[in-house]
């Protein structure tokens, strides 16, 4: 049995950068190696050296969209949306949060928001890319959503139905050249979803856009695990 030798020091200041570099320090021992930035450099550079090396082996990487369940996770986390159910959809709502008064709201804030800001902000806009939607139902009509694509901004529109307890729907972005359906999130239990695509997802009148079954947060392997409930395609509007 061999005995394990030591590092030495300038080994160990290696290994630390590298920990440093990849994340894996924590608590008291990642904010002394921090601190260590500032007051060595030839340590803040050693870290720096790591770092442009990992980078470069990130360039040989697939981009690959995470699965659903991990981005509901993290837009919950990041308070953008509200886990699935979380929302009693049974109960009265306040009356200031009723529909007349959010209409009668977001009517004054946008009268107030067009006198004062919008003429000026239209003339910045950049022109809206190439429209696309897709109507996806059912065969029993019991499920409607709306799917919009314009430019790269897509709206994920919940008409009618929802999914049943401890279910979700999935979205799916399906390409012409037969590769695997691409997860780009979870239909809304109510309202709409909002998202921007990812490089590599380009819409086009030969993508479809289909929805699956799948367990509460999404398809837990990343592939569709249920049946898909309806299936359109993208039509230039």
């Amino acid at each position: 049995m061999s005995e394990e030798i030591p590092l030495t020091p300038s080994e160990e200041d290696q290994a630390l950068a590298a920990e440093l570099a990849i994340g894996l320090l924590e608590g008291d021992e990642a904010a002394a190696a921090v601190a260590r930035l500032s007051e060595d450099p030839d340590f803040a550079q050693s870290v720096r050296d790591w770092q442009e090396r990992l980078a470069t082996l990130a360039e040989d990487l697939t981009p690959v969209m995470a699965p659903a369940r991990a981005r509901q996770g993290i837009r919950e986390k990041l308070g953008h949306v509200q886990a699935p159910l979380a929302k009693d959809l049974n109960a009265t709502a306040p009356w200031w949060r009723r529909p007349f008064a959010l209409f009668a709201g977001f009517a004054t804030l946008a009268a107030l928001a067009a006198f004062l800001w919008l003429p000026d902000q239209a003339s910045r806009q950049p022109a809206p890319g190439q429209a696309y939607t897709a109507e996806l139902v059912t065969e029993d009509d019991a499920l409607r959503v709306a799917a919009r694509v314009d430019g790269r901004d897509m709206e994920i529109a919940l008409e009618d139905g929802s999914a049943g307890e401890g279910r979700d729907y999935e979205i799916w972005w399906i390409k012409p050249d037969g590769s695997a359906p691409i997860s780009i999130g979870l239909v809304p239990r109510e309202g709409s979803l909002r998202m921007t695509l990812p490089e590599g997802l380009d819409p086009s009148e030969e993508i479809q856009i289909a929805l699956s079954d799948e367990p509460e947060g999404g398809s837990p392997t990343g592939q569709a695990t249920g049946p898909v409930v309806a299936i359109a395609a993208l039509t230039n509007s």
